[in-house]
C-alpha cells in the first residue's frame, strides 16, 4: 500500500463516493433485481411455435394442417398469438410492429386469414385495419370468393369502426367496395351506419351514405328510427328540401315521436312556413304527444317572424286556456311582434295580461316596452315604464338605461337624457358603455353643448372606454355647430387626437371637416386636406367629397379653385353624371358660365359621362347671356361627348 494511506482512509474514500452516488447505485440495484426476476419467470417458458427458441418445431403444425384447422375453427379461435422471424409471419395474427406491405400476398388473398385479422384490428387499431384492407384489395383479394357471412362481418367491422373514429368518408368508400365487388349492402349495416353517424354528429356523411344506398342498392327502409335519424341530419345540415319526404316515410312506418315533431317545427320555423308549424302543433295534440315550451315558443316565433301577429295571439290564448306552458319567453315573443307592427297598446295590454297570470316580466320584457314607446315617440310613456320597472325591483342593466337615454335624446330632451345618465352613474352594478356615451355626445353636440360633449368623452376614457370613429365624428360635427372662435383649432386638435388614438378617419370625417373649413371660408385648407389626408391614412376618397368641395368653391365664386378640385376628382375616378349635374347646375345658378364650360371641356377630355339635359341647359344659358366664346367651347365639348347640339 502506498505510503500515507491506510485501510481506514481507503474505506472512508469509498464510503464518501458511495454516498455521493447513492441514487444511481440504488437505481442499478433495483433494475438488476427486476431483470433477474423477469429472467426467472419467463426464461423457462416454452417459446412460441414457429420461433427459433425451444428444441424445435412440432411436426404436426405443418402448413396443410394449419390451413385445414383455420377453415374449421371459428373466427375468434383464429385470432392466435403471433411471432415473426426475419420479417415473415409464422402464425395467424399480424404483429403490431410489422408493416402490412411486407405480408405475403397469398395470405392477403386468403379470406380465412384476412377476415379475422381485420376484425381484430377494428377493435382497437382502426387505421391499421383499414390499411390492411386496402393492401389486401391491391393484392388481388376477391370479395366474391369470400364466404358471405365472413365478408359481411368484415365490412360491418370496417364501416362501424371507421364511423366511430370520425372517418365516415372512409366508411362510404368501403361500402362502395362492398356493393361493387362483394355481396352488396344489406339493411342491417345501413341501419347501423345511419344511427352511428347521427350519434357522432356526422350529419352530411349520414346523408351521403343514404344517397349512395338509394342510388346503388335501392333497399326498402322500413325502420322508423332510420327515417328519424335522416330527418334530424337534414335539419342539422339545412337540407330542408329533404325534410318533408323523410317525415312522411317516418310516419309510414310508425308514429312520430315528440323529437320528430320538434324537428319538423324547427324545419317550418327555419323556412318561414308558419302554417306548417301550426299544423305540426295540431298533429301533436291529436297524437297526444307531449308539447314542451320550446315547441310552443318556436311556433309562436314563426308566426311573429312571418308578421302573423294575430295568429300568434290566438295560439298564445289557446295555450293559456288549455293550461299549457306559457312562459315569459312566449309573451316576449308576441310582444316583439306587436312592437314591430307599431301596436303599442297591444304591447302594454300583453304586459298587463302576463302579470295577471303571475308571470314575472323580465329585463327583455321591459326592454321591448321601452323600445316600442320610443319608436312611437311616446317618451312620457317610456319614462313611466322605466319607473314601474324600477319600482318592481327589476334588475337594471346598461341596455335599459341606454334605451331610455336614446328616447329622450331623439326627442330633443337632452336635459332628461343627462338626468337618466347621472342616475345610471349612481348604480354600482351598471356602467355606461360606448353606445351610451355616443348617444349623449351626439345629443349635446346637436344641441350646441360642445363643452359637455368633451367632458363626456373625458369621463368615457376614465372608465377605460376608447372613443371610436362615430364619437370623433360627432365631436367634429359639434365644432361645425358651435360657431365660436377657436372651433377650427379645436377640430384640428380632435382630428389629431383621432389619428393618435389609432382611429381611422372615414369619408364622413372628411366631409365634416370640409363643411367646417367652408363655413370658416378656409377653402385653401380644405383643398389641402382633401389632397393629402385621405391618401396618408389609406382612405379612398369618394367622388361626393370632391363634388362637395367644388360646390363650396362655387358658392364662394372661386371658379379657379372649383376647376382645380374637379381636376383632382378626375385623377382619382371618372366623375358620374350626378356629380356633373350638381356642378353644372350650380354654375348656371350663379352665372359662372365660363367655369361651367371649362368643367364640361375637362369632362370631355377624360371621357366623363354628362347628362345631355345638363349640357343643353348650360348651352341655353350661354346663348341667352350672349357669350359666343363660351358657346363655342360648349359646342366643341358636347360634340366630343357625342351630345346633341341645338345652338
Amino acid at each position: 500500500m502506498a505510503p500515507g494511506f491506510s485501510m481506514d482512509s481507503v474505506f472512508d474514500i469509498i464510503s464518501a463516493v458511495a454516498y455521493q452516488l447513492r441514487v444511481e447505485l440504488g437505481f442499478i440495484l433495483v433494475f438488476g433485481f427486476l431483470w433477474l426476476a423477469a429472467l426467472l419467470v419467463f426464461g423457462k417458458a416454452r417459446p412460441l411455435d414457429g420461433t427459433k427458441g425451444g428444441h424445435g418445431r412440432k411436426s404436426h403444425q405443418s402448413g396443410v394442417h394449419q390451413t385445414e384447422q383455420r377453415r374449421r375453427s371459428s373466427l375468434q379461435h383464429r385470432l392466435a398469438p403471433c411471432s415473426a422471424e426475419n420479417g415473415t409471419l409464422t402464425q395467424d395474427r399480424l404483429p403490431l410492429v410489422m408493416s402490412v406491405h411486407s405480408i405475403d400476398p397469398a395470405k392477403l388473398r386468403d379470406a380465412s386469414w384476412l377476415v379475422p385479422q381485420i376484425v381484430n384490428r377494428c377493435r382497437s387499431q382502426v387505421q391499421r385495419a383499414l390499411e390492411l384492407y386496402r393492401v389486401a384489395m391491391k393484392a388481388g383479394a376477391k370479395l366474391q370468393q369470400f364466404e358471405t357471412e365472413d365478408c359481411r362481418q368484415m365490412f360491418s367491422a370496417l364501416v362501424t369502426s371507421a364511423i366511430r373514429v370520425g372517418q365516415a368518408d372512409e366508411a362510404l368508400r368501403v361500402l362502395q367496395d362492398l356493393q361493387r365487388q362483394g355481396p352488396g349492402l344489406d339493411m342491417s349495416l345501413f341501419t347501423s351506419a345511419t344511427k352511428l353517424c347521427t350519434s357522432k354528429q356526422l350529419f352530411p356523411e349520414c346523408l351521403a351514405i343514404y344517397d349512395f344506398m338509394l342510388d346503388a342498392c335501392k333497399l326498402e327502409v322500413n325502420d322508423k328510427t332510420v327515417w328519424s335519424c335522416l330527418l334530424f341530419c337534414a335539419i342539422e345540415t339545412k337540407s330542408y328540401h329533404r325534410c318533408s319526404f323523410f317525415f312522411e316515410q317516418l310516419r309510414t312506418y310508425g308514429e312520430a315521436s315528440s323529437k320528430d315533431f320538434s324537428n319538423m317545427v324547427r324545419f317550418a320555423s327555419s323556412t318561414g312556413e308558419w302554417e306548417l308549424a301550426l299544423k305540426m302543433l295540431e298533429d301533436m295534440r291529436k297524437a297526444s304527444v307531449e308539447i314542451d315550451s320550446i315547441v310552443y315558443n318556436t311556433v309562436l316565433a314563426s308566426c311573429v317572424v312571418a308578421e302573423q301577429v294575430d295568429a300568434a295571439r290566438k295560439l298564445l290564448e289557446q295555450v293559456v286556456k288549455d293550461g299549457g306552458v306559457a312562459d315569459v319567453i312566449a309573451f316576449n315573443t308576441l310582444s316583439k311582434g306587436y312592437a314591430k307592427a307599431g301596436r303599442i297598446d297591444e304591447c302594454c295590454e300583453l304586459y298587463d295580461w302576463m302579470r295577471s297570470l303571475g308571470i314575472k316580466p323580465s329585463q327583455v320584457t321591459y326592454g321591448i316596452l321601452l323600445d316600442s314607446c320610443i319608436n312611437e315617440n311616446q317618451i312620457e310613456r317610456a319614462a313611466q315604464v322605466f319607473e314601474t320597472m324600477k319600482a318592481e325591483g327589476c334588475p337594471m342593466n346598461t341596455v335599459l338605461y341606454t334605451t331610455l337615454i336614446k328616447g329622450f335624446a331623439r326627442a330633443g330632451q337632452v336635459d332628461q337624457a343627462t338626468r337618466i345618465y347621472e342616475q345610471m352613474r349612481t348604480e354600482r352594478t351598471v356602467a355606461p358603455d360606448l353606445i351610451t356615451f355616443s348617444i349623449l355626445i351626439k345629443a349635446n353636440c346637436d344641441h350646441g353643448d360642445l363643452e359637455v360633449s368633451l367632458k363626456l368623452m373625458a369621463e368615457m376614457r376614465q372608465l377605460g372606454l376608447k372613443p371610436d370613429e362615430v364619437v370623433f365624428n360627432n365631436l367634429l360635427g359639434g365644432c361645425v355647430n358651435w360657431k365660436q372662435e377657436g372651433n377650427v383649432e379645436l377640430a384640428k386638435s380632435l382630428y389629431k387626437d383621432m389619428i393618435s388614438a389609432g382611429v381611422r378617419p372615414s369619408n364622413a370625417t372628411y366631409s365634416i371637416l370640409i363643411r367646417l373649413y367652408s363655413q370658416c371660408k378656409m377653402l385653401d385648407e380644405a383643398v389641402d386636406l382633401l389632397r393629402h389626408e385621405p391618401v396618408a391614412h389609406g382612405v379612398r376618397a369618394e367622388a361626393r367629397l370632391y363634388a362637395q368641395l367644388a360646390q363650396c368653391c362655387l358658392r364662394e365664386r372661386q371658379g379657379r379653385r372649383a376647376v382645380e378640385v374637379y381636376k383632382m376628382l378626375t385623377e382619382h375616378s371618372t366623375p358620374t353624371p350626378a356629380v356633373h349635374s350638381s356642378m353644372l347646375g350650380m354654375c348656371i345658378k350663379l352665372n359662372m358660365l365660363d367655369t361651367g364650360a371649362e368643367i364640361l371641356s375637362l369632362a370631355a377630355s377624360v371621357g366623363g359621362r354628362v347628362d345631355a339635359r345638363d349640357a343643353a341647359a348650360l348651352m341655353d344659358a350661354a346663348v341667352k347671356k350672349k357669350k359666343p366664346q363660351v358657346v363655342e367651347t360648349l359646342r366643341s365639348a358636347m360634340m366630343q361627348l357625342k351630345l346633341p347640339v341645338s345652338a
